[in-house]
């Protein structure tokens, strides 16, 4: 660039020294960046043209010079940088919508035991940890009973109780049935109310499929040696009539969305957990 400018200083001095030169006389100097590129570098050529006119003279001049630009410039290199950046926010927003999922099914999370009562209805949770591992090392017939709890305000004592290998070939039970209470008493027998058992499935809302049984009327299935008062003394618990069974195949149905720290997690079990919910209706 210097002999460029050397040289304008030149034909400046020559222009300076036509005595005649008039108004009409036109100096012009001009200076243009052409840049093209190539896999190997980016080419940049910068080119001045320097002009002067006078009635006597006319005088032009014409440099250029060429560089090429590699490293960060190079355009192969800013490909795979791009690709590469792709690549890094690709993964982050997976991981944002694992976050996400994760902490939307948290409000579907549900305590251990939890029983509610509403107009009509009658909703009690029961919370199953380390399932997956009953799944596969119980023997048949093992079980696993819930804690009792009752019907509402001075209702009916019952409980809930899941055999993980009903039968040889892995079948999951879930029966519930009355037990002793302390407001036995009062109550109307035989036991009057219809029962719903429900595995819940732990997709996103629009997704999802608990695993029901049919609405269970005790006044037309069993007898009151399952339905009525239980008895006052020995063992406190009627055997349970009806419930939910299920294959355990059903129970490792993949999730919609597929998260690969939460292995152990399928629609219906959840991080190694199952949650049954029951129904009475009042």
């Amino acid at each position: 660039m210097s002999s460029i400018v050397l040289l304008f200083l030149y034909m400046n001095t020559l222009y300076l020294t036509c005595c005649d030169a008039s108004d009409a006389n036109v100096s012009k100097l001009t200076i243009a960046n052409i840049n093209s590129t190539s896999d190997e570098g980016v080419t940049e050529t910068q080119q001045a043209t320097c002009k002067i006119a006078t009635e006597e003279l006319v005088a032009s001049a014409r440099a250029s010079v060429t560089r090429v630009l590699t490293g960060t410039c190079n355009a192969k290199i800013i490909d795979e940088k791009l690709q590469t950046l792709e690549k890094v926010l690709v993964k982050e927003l997976e991981e944002i919508k694992t976050l996400l999922y994760i902490v939307l099914e948290k409000k579907r999370a549900l305590p251990k035991l939890y029983q509610s009562r509403s107009t009509g209805f009658f909703f009690y949770y029961w919370q199953i940890n380390h399932f997956d591992e009953k799944l596969a090392n119980w023997k048949t017939a093992r079980s696993i009973r819930s804690s009792t709890f009752y019907v509402g305000q001075n209702g009916y004592a019952m409980y809930i109780k899941v055999t993980p290998r009903y039968f040889p070939d892995g079948t999951i039970f879930i029966g519930v049935g009355l037990t002793r209470g302390a407001h036995d008493s009062i109550l109307e027998w035989p036991f009057p109310h219809k029962i719903r058992l429900e595995i819940l499935d732990h997709s996103a809302e629009q997704s999802r499929q608990d695993r029901r049984s049919r609405i269970w009327d005790p006044s037309t299935l069993c007898s009151e040696y399952f339905w009525g008062r239980p008895k006052l003394t020995g063992q406190p618990d009627n055997p349970e009539c009806v419930g939910l069974s299920v294959s355990r195949q059903v129970l490792f149905f993949k999730l919609p969305v597929t998260i690969d720290h939460l292995s152990r997690s399928t629609r219906y079990v959840w991080d190694g957990s199952i949650t049954i919910k029951l129904t009475v209706y009042l």
